[in-house]
């Protein structure tokens, strides 16, 4: 089995960096928040956003090729995430994690925030979660990525995991999914027809270290095209997977809150 490298070692970032920009994963994962970002950002323009847990920064230079962005600040607690992330571009970077924001309330119009949540402590989901709130300008927009739980109970979040604390920031849920349905489908299967008939496999990518792998450009193409296609489902039409290796949700911040007050 090919060795995962565990955030404490030093190939870690590099492929994070590597799978970031180029894994087909990465990509359709930004095309599903890309359409959400299309319906939310429409018409709107000159925008601050923040990339909490921004690790080596393809995120930001993604952020930042949108109209609507005019800047993008990334926040990551790793010294060595942020390093990389100032090789890539020149928008501001700041060390600070998820449940204690290095920023000014109602400072920003648009949040990121990928598999970050899934890291933090039980107790410390709600206070991310209120942070995100507390930072967004009234109407702004947070999209959230995080681990999802497969068939066999392993990984991340139940999407309602992700969605619960959310709401209970005060947060208004726009749309909520699983994604990369088909290929955790096709993971959870065959991993386990491999450890039926004695070889090993694993039906779930989590555990420790990173184990995303490229597998040659036909796979990747193929597997291109089908998270293309879930992210056009998910994304623009509204679909929502009824299972998959990630969750996502896209909320806003309402405009006023519960008493009438901005």
């Amino acid at each position: 089995m090919t060795h995962a490298p565990t955030i404490d070692e030093p190939a870690y970032f590099d492929l994070l960096a590597e799978v970031e920009a180029r894994h087909w994963w990465s990509r359709g994962m930004w095309r599903l928040a890309s359409h959400w970002l299309d319906a939310a950002l429409r018409g709107r323009s000159n925008l601050r956003a923040l990339d909490i847990g921004c690790g080596t920064g393809m995120t930001l230079v993604r952020l930042r090729s949108r109209p609507e962005i005019a800047e993008a600040v990334g926040i990551d607690p790793d010294p060595r995430a942020l390093k990389w992330s100032r090789g890539r571009h020149d928008d501001p970077l700041i060390r600070g994690d998820a449940s204690r924001l290095p920023m000014g309330s109602s400072s920003v119009d648009v949040v990121l925030c990928n598999d970050v949540i899934q890291h933090l402590e039980p107790g410390s989901v709600g206070r991310a979660c209120a942070e995100i709130r507390r930072v967004l300008r009234p109407g702004g927009v947070a999209i959230l990525r995080a681990n999802g739980r497969g068939w066999s109970g392993l990984g991340g979040l139940r999407l309602a995991e992700l969605v619960g604390p959310l709401r209970g920031s005060g947060l208004s849920v726009k749309r909520a999914t699983y994604a990369n349905f088909l290929p955790s489908v096709a993971q959870e299967v065959g991993g386990r027809l491999r450890r039926w008939t004695g070889g090993s496999g694993r039906p779930h990518p989590g555990g420790g270290g990173l184990r995303i792998r490229a597998r040659g450009p036909l796979h990747d193409r193929l597997m291109g095209g089908v998270s293309a296609a879930e992210a056009f489902a998910a994304g623009r039409v509204g679909v929502r997977l009824p299972m998959g290796h990630s969750t996502m949700a896209w909320v806003e911040r309402p405009a006023r809150d519960e008493r009438g007050t901005p």
